[in-house]
């Protein structure tokens, strides 16, 4: 058994690159990035890089801050997999917060995730009402549809 292999070691690391994650700026994000890339699990590795994706994400306003920070992401994952998923799904979200134009297509093509999280904090009745029609569940479909509603009707 190697080091790699005690369970306990993969839970240090875990816990240290979450902490790392926690505690960094985004120009920690390189070295962040590659300490990921060389952590033998890669199943922890890409927790670990979902949770930096959703933290910058969080942080960064615009769409292009975000854009930028995301490219040598991708180009060190790569455009295929979960965390090329998560990043193009965060685009689309900062696209939709900021009222640039709907891509019905892949708001309804959106993961379960990302249709929830568009209901619960996108305000534009556009997009709910578009979700509304295009959601990929009903419950997401009707909470569209009743958000969409409220967002339009007189006082609000």
């Amino acid at each position: 058994m190697t080091s790699n292999d005690d369970p306990a070691d993969g839970q240090a690391r875990f816990h240290q690159l979450s902490a790392a994650v926690r505690e960094s700026r985004p120009e920690d994000d390189p070295a962040l990035l590659a300490a990921l890339l060389a952590e033998p699990d890669r199943l922890m590795a890409e927790s670990v890089l979902t949770s930096l994706v959703d933290t910058r994400a969080e942080g960064l306003a615009s769409p292009a801050s975000f854009a930028e920070w995301a490219k040598p992401v991708l180009d060190a994952v790569g455009t295929d997999g979960f965390i090329a998923r998560r990043v193009q799904e965060w685009s689309l979200f900062k696209a939709l917060q900021s009222g640039e134009p709907i891509d019905r297509e892949a708001l309804a093509a959106a993961s379960n995730w990302l249709q929830r999280k568009v209901v619960e904090e996108v305000d534009s009745a556009t997009v709910l009402g578009v979700l509304g029609e295009t959601g990929r569940t009903k419950r997401v479909r009707n909470l569209a549809k009743t958000r969409a509603g409220r967002l339009r009707s007189p006082g609000r």
